[in-house]
């Protein structure tokens, strides 16, 4: 899919699907739950209230740059708690050629956390060493994200610290590494908004242009029932209280704003406005 806001391009790349994973860690979005939801019917969940999901990333294209936003699993990396998601064989750079892209087009990558399912296409395993997938981008971590995962931290899951060894600190040894504010601007139209919570520095991203406004969730909302039922959080948030304090934040800045909001999780339609309807929130795509 495609988007189009002022002068900026949005490109959706989906590495694969995740419905299954991302309802096994919302413990309240049960199938039960689910079917009470019916406008989420059949885009985000199908009549059985099972939910549909994605992992995906979006390429920006502003002012003549290109801007990959989250990059993935990553083919070929080990993750042990989560299998499902590792040793992956997936054409994800032809996926990139089908939009008229080559790795080297690319000007900068950016994470809005570093959780392994949004680094990994950061590296690719040439010769038995990680290198990086993009050889002219600047990659764009939160300066505060990185130190807190640099850390190696005890309480987080295995998978996201090898995501880190694999994805992240491989990109800091070639010097393509660039450690930013939760704020930072790429141009007039692009920039990163802190929304931390489910992990301690999170950002998502925001494009404005010509009076159009669209948001990159990242990770603060999984699923489009959160926008109904916000308190739905899941079990892999860093910070839960925090987690749900941003994404209540966040969906009323949306509401019925006009702002085109894309899920990082969510199935197709991605892109779409969170709304009043029936004195409920809903999601409605674009």
């Amino acid at each position: 899919m495609k988007w189009t806001i002022g002068d900026i391009e949005i490109f959706q790349v989906i590495e694969l699907e995740a419905g299954k994973i991302i309802q096994s860690i919302m413990p309240d979005a049960t199938p039960e739950n689910i079917k009470k939801m019916n406008w989420l019917i059949p885009d985000y969940a199908d009549e059985n209230g099972i939910l549909k999901a994605l992992v995906q990333c979006f390429l920006i294209k502003s002012q003549g740059k290109y801007i990959l936003v989250d990059t993935c699993n990553g083919n070929n990396k080990n993750r042990p708690s989560m299998p499902e998601w590792g040793n992956l064989k997936i054409k994800f750079i032809e996926k990139l050629n089908k939009i008229g892209i080559v790795p080297s087009d690319v000007d900068y990558v950016v994470c809005t956390h570093l959780h392994f399912d949004h680094v990994g296409w950061n590296t690719t395993l040439i010769n038995g060493k990680w290198s990086p997938t993009f050889p002219k981008a600047k990659y764009l971590f939160s300066k505060k994200e990185f130190e807190y995962w640099n850390s190696k931290p005890k309480k987080e899951m295995i998978d996201d610290l090898l995501g880190f060894e694999d994805s992240v600190q491989p990109i800091i040894d070639a010097g393509q590494a660039e450690l930013v504010d939760d704020s930072f601007q790429f141009d007039e139209n692009v920039s990163l908004i802190p929304t931390p919570g489910h992990t301690p520095h999170h950002v998502s991203i925001q494009i404005q242009s010509k009076d159009k406004k669209a948001l990159i969730s990242g990770d603060f909302i999984y699923h489009p029932c959160q926008v109904e039922k916000p308190e739905w959080g899941n079990t892999v948030d860093t910070y839960p209280d925090q987690a749900l304090e941003t994404r209540k934040k966040l969906i009323s800045s949306l509401t019925d704003s006009g702002t085109l909001l894309l899920g990082s999780h969510f199935s197709n339609p991605v892109g779409g406005y969170v709304n009043t309807s029936g004195g409920r929130l809903i999601f409605k795509s674009s």
